[in-house]
């Protein structure tokens, strides 16, 4: 563990309190914590946090979001419900720390955004604030999320991946922070604590070793699909789903042992835990405050809830009336029954109940012979078979359909229930046969063989079918087979079937809709237009997260946008994820395996929970090429291609004019961001592939190649290279034979004037006889008017990077590309081999990352053989260029102008840190960034002095222009000779910054003119924040010419 020597307090905690410990101790460290003093843990999902908090705090004392997250949705992962868990996990704070108290966050806390509201809390109440860093990296964490089952996913941890680096260096350097402690995993830990938590901290740690889960009791991550077997051989109370049950009692053990097996711990709103995590008395209204807020959130949500306290707590009327004021706002019915118990043995005033009673009295001797049966107002379980989104593949569809009918019909009870089959959406697009998949799935719902929950496709499919507008080329086409194959009658059907299907469907233990389920609607209830809109939108299309993937958003997956009662499994689709999942902490279960790229379709048996599959023979096929990398020839391609677009892998450019039988090629957004090439190594070839309409290849440019170290782990790099070549830095050309001619395109374009035109130029003045047309040759292009960061000095010319076979990929060696360039009369990328002679790969990278060693270079192509044999590339950046790039596309003009303060003219260094983010060690990034500062002060301290200079002069010069003529002339003539003293200096700012003018010549006008000079400048005698937009435009503006001037891909600093 490692320590910020300078800021560790070293003054004496009274009264402390080690952890017990059998044994000999091995502890090395231990940090010491005051009252008054707010924790934060900092880290990764996967961390440790959550253990590290239960092993060593009162779990009174930690506020953990995800617990309550699941305290208002029954879900840890709910992230629909972030932003009101998170209001609840400030009050909390805010009261413990009023009462000088112990508070430990348990979140992910890397970023200024997510602990400032903590800190600031903190600060207004004199508390210390102590940060406790998880130093577990990327890897570790996601090995630790997938073996302890909470699986927030490798995904979203990688994408936490700059936060964390951001964290790691900065952290000890807040002024804010006391005390700051960094905890490796080996590391052994003790925290001492103040004498009074040693009691509640020994009862804690019984119930945690008795749980065998300590990280389980705080994060919520218990099963919450959790069918409760109901006793014949007890008496039941009845409690209706979405009821709130009042629950009044002394604390006992027959109490604890009650609600702990008919409740899971976050359904109980437990007025003496809440009142011990704000650390008030019972009384306090801190408690009423928090219980009414979780009741309300999940009455909301629709969830079965125990409210539960003491006899006489004050607060049990207001709480009843919180939920009648709830039924009077939304005009629903919510069932409030009340058990009572009572410490004398042996009383009871029912032992029959029915569903709809009142209030129960039970002596807490009889609690053991009662069961609470909650009842839900759903049809009875049935067997069904649910298939994920089937996406078009209509032969896997139809062997699940035939499997369940077989099965049907093989039943030898009559009255045995058959067996349905439920679609949870997306019945089209994508896949190989949507129509024919419509068309049949539209016969089953209508014969009651199956029920079609609806997805976002379907209802495009809708609304298109209806006439209406749809943007999605996936659809459109689906629609167009559809037309073709059936009658416009046979058009209405499934129109038909299509609005009657339902956003979701439920049964008693189990609900199905597509992609959400942010609550279970109640039966009564009648929402606005507006909320019931957004509501089923959120069913269909989901929870967007605001990350984009490409130009799609991303939208959070079933887990993480679900809330509903235990015993309740909801199954979905919608994600494409690589198999089916089952996430027992909430619930839940995805189906959706990506059909249309994996061909296989899945299902899974209802009430049994088997999952099965079938499979789509053409999708198949498709997924053994993305997976092989051998690329199909012909109209094989050309489908193959057209499908990569469909699944939005690859974007397509058709060629017009002269090009017309031609289409370019190359990996979409959503591909790079999502690197799938990981897992569909085909998508290498597309990097601008042109094809012609026969589907023979045209050009075919480099495979994607990857980057040493983030890309490629530098422990697999330890190879020697065959050969090393410069990387040159300007833009790829691709010169290929087509139609009798030799001809440029680029990544993304057949022809342009800024690139293919002035290449083939100079094209036309080498011999391009000796070019071979059955190659694909590859040059860098630079050009004077195409800054790039590596600085050519105004040189125009193609550097010859190699060439490709069409057909088979293969490559000339070095030393024929090097004769092909001296006969063209051009240069290569320069041949650095003997420069690393005997250095292996990794060894390159090192060098390549030491400041100076490759000046004015962006870096080195390394070839070599990897382990199958192959001969692949891999890039090795200079560290010079990737400083310089990281201020070109990282250090946004417009982030800093906006984090740029008009009043202390400068950045603060919290918003500093924030745009260097991760290179916050990096000098030439600092240097880069404090320049920039610099500038957009020199700026507007210049703007400044102008305004200040032109409006003053300007109101001197009128004033006495006016008295001269008022003395010599009358007041009429001495106003008009005013004005047009200074009309000509202030007209052209009075246009560009107000709507006022001034065409008469009056004194009201001269006032008004003054006025508007003082308005603009003065606001109680101080300059105006409106001064700061006025110079915040012309910034902007020098900026904006900058970058016209200099070009996208140029390195610069600040404007010249």
């Amino acid at each position: 563990m490692k320590f910020d020597s300078e800021k560790i307090g070293t003054d004496k905690v009274e009264d402390e309190i080690l952890p017990e410990s059998s044994g000999e101790s091995n502890i090395e460290k231990e940090i010491r914590i005051e009252n008054n003093t707010l924790v934060l843990l900092v880290g990764l999902p996967g961390s440790g946090k959550s253990t590290f908090a239960t092993q060593h705090f009162p779990l009174e004392s930690i506020i953990s979001t995800d617990r309550l997250k699941q305290e208002v949705s029954n879900n840890p992962g709910n992230m629909i419900v972030h932003r009101r868990a998170f209001d609840i996990a400030k009050r909390i704070v805010d009261s413990r720390l009023e009462s000088g108290k112990v508070v430990v966050i348990d979140a992910q806390n890397l970023t200024e955004v997510a602990r400032m509201p903590f800190v600031a809390k903190a600060q207004a109440k004199g508390a210390k604030i102590v940060a406790i860093f998880f130093d577990v990296d990327i890897e570790e964490s996601i090995k630790r999320d997938v073996s302890r089952g909470k699986k927030v996913g490798e995904a979203y941890i990688k994408k936490r991946k700059s936060d964390y680096l951001l964290a790691k260096l900065t952290l000890e350097r807040k002024e804010y922070i006391d005390s700051y402690y960094v905890i490796e995993p080996d590391d052994e830990v003790s925290i001492v604590l103040p004498e009074e938590y040693s009691e509640t901290l020994r009862a804690d740690r019984e119930i945690i070793e008795a749980a065998q889960e300590s990280e389980r009791i705080i994060s919520g991550v218990e099963t919450s699909f959790k069918k409760r077997e109901i006793k014949d051989s007890i008496s039941r109370i009845p409690v209706k789903a979405g009821a709130v049950l009042f629950f009044e009692g002394s604390a006992s053990a027959e109490k604890k042992k009650f609600l702990e097996d008919n409740f899971l711990s976050y359904q109980l709103i437990d007025a003496e835990s809440i009142a011990k995590r704000l650390a008030v008395d019972l009384d306090d209204e801190a408690t009423r405050d928090i219980m009414q807020q979780i009741l309300y959130e999940r009455m909301h949500n629709n969830l079965t809830t125990c409210v539960t306290y003491p006899p006489g707590f004050v607060f049990a009327d207001y709480l009843k009336e919180t939920v009648r004021r709830y039924e009077e706002k939304r005009d629903i019915s919510i069932t409030t029954p009340e058990v009572v118990v009572t410490d004398k043995d042996g009383i009871t005033e029912h032992t029959e109940l029915d569903d709809d009673f009142k209030t129960v009295v039970l002596g807490k001797d009889k609690l053991e012979n009662y069961q609470i049966d909650v009842k839900r107002d759903a049809p009875d379980d049935a067997p069904l078979f649910i298939v994920g989104d089937v996406h078009g593949a209509y032969t896997a569809m139809r062997e699940i359909a035939s499997r369940i009918r077989r099965e049907n019909i093989d039943k030898k009870e009559v009255d045995e229930p058959k067996r349905k089959i439920v679609f949870v959406g997306d019945m089209a697009d994508r896949g190989p046969y949507s129509a024919e998949t419509v068309i049949y799935i539209t016969s089953l719902v209508r014969r009651g063989r199956a029920i079609l929950v609806k997805g976002n496709h379907d209802e495009n499919l809708m609304r298109g079918l209806k006439g209406e507008e749809i943007k999605s080329a996936d659809t459109r086409k689906t629609i167009e087979d559809l037309r073709k194959h059936v009658k416009p009658e046979s058009i209405q059907k499934i129109v038909q079937m299509l609005e009657d299907a339902p956003y979701y469907a439920e049964w008693k233990n189990l609900v199905i809709t597509h992609a959400s389920l942010p609550r279970i609607p109640r039966k009564d209830e009648v929402l606005e237009p507006g909320y019931q809109k957004s509501e089923r939108h959120t069913m269909t299309h989901g929870a967007r997260s605001g990350v984009y993937l490409g130009t799609r958003a991303e939208v959070w997956k079933l887990h993480n946008t679900v809330a509903k009662d235990p015993e309740v499994l909801v199954v979905g689709g919608h994600t494409h994820e690589k198999e089916p999942v089952t996430n027992l902490v909430t619930g839940t279960t995805i189906l959706d395996a990506s059909i249309e790229l994996k061909g296989k379709l899945w299902g899974m048996y209802y009430p049994e929970l088997e999952l099965a599959s079938a499979e789509e023979p053409i999708l198949i096929r498709l997924y053994e090429i993305m997976t092989g990398g051998i690329m199909p020839e012909g109209t094989d391609l050309l489908a193959f291609v057209e499908y990569l677009e469909l699944q939005g892998l690859v974007e397509i450019k058709k060629g017009q004019g002269i090009y017309n039988n031609l289409t370019l090629v190359t990996y979409s957004g959503q591909t790079e961001l999502t690197n799938a090439w990981e897992e569909y190594p085909i998508l290498r070839n597309f990097r601008g592939l042109i094809v012609d309409s026969n589907g023979n290849i045209v050009a075919r440019p480099f495979e994607k190649t990857h980057k040493a170290d983030s890309e490629i782990p530098l422990e697999k790099l330890n190879i020697i290279p065959n050969k090393v070549f410069e990387k040159a830095n300007g833009s790829l050309g691709v010169v290929y034979f087509w139609d009798g001619e030799w001809r440029v395109a680029t990544k993304f374009s057949f022809e342009n004037e800024g690139y293919t035109k002035p290449s083939r130029e100079m094209l036309s003045k080498m011999d391009m006889t000796v070019l071979d047309p059955d190659f694909t040759y590859l040059f860098e292009i630079i050009l004077p008017n195409d800054s790039h960061i590596v600085e050519y000095s105004g040189k125009k010319e193609l550097i010859l990077l190699n060439a490709i076979n069409k057909q088979n990929g293969s490559t000339k060696n070095w030393s024929e590309i090097v004769g092909t360039a001296s006969a063209l009369g051009c240069k290569t990328a320069e041949d650095m081999t003997e420069k690393f002679k005997g250095m292996t790969v990794a060894q390159i990278y090192q060098y390549a990352q030491e400041e100076g060693n490759l000046p004015n270079l962006e870096g080195l192509m390394a070839q070599y053989t990897d382990e199958t044999g192959r001969e692949t590339m891999v890039k090795v950046k200079t560290r010079e260029y990737s400083d310089k790039k990281f201020v070109r596309d990282r250090l946004d003009w417009d982030k800093i102008v906006e984090a740029f303060n008009w009043n202390t003219v400068g950045v603060s260094d919290e918003k500093f840190e924030e745009l260097l983010s991760y290179n916050l060690d990096n000098d030439f990034a600092r240097a880069a960034l404090e320049a920039r500062i610099q500038w957009i002060r020199n700026e507007y301290l210049k703007i400044l002095a102008e305004v200040y200079e032109f409006c003053f002069d300007a109101m001197a010069e009128a004033e006495l222009s006016y008295g001269r003529a008022k003395k010599e002339s009358g007041e009429e003539k001495a106003i008009q000779m005013a004005m047009g003293t200074v009309s000509q200096r202030l007209d052209g700012k009075i246009k560009e910054n107000s709507r006022h003018t001034f065409n008469t010549a009056d004194k009201s006008s001269l006032m008004s003119l003054m006025g508007f000079v003082r308005h603009t400048l003065f606001q109680n005698g101080e300059l105006k924040a409106g001064m700061g937009q006025y110079a915040l435009k012309k910034i902007a503006g020098k900026i904006g010419e900058e970058k016209k001037k200099r070009g996208k891909n140029s390195f610069w600093v600040v404007p010249t």
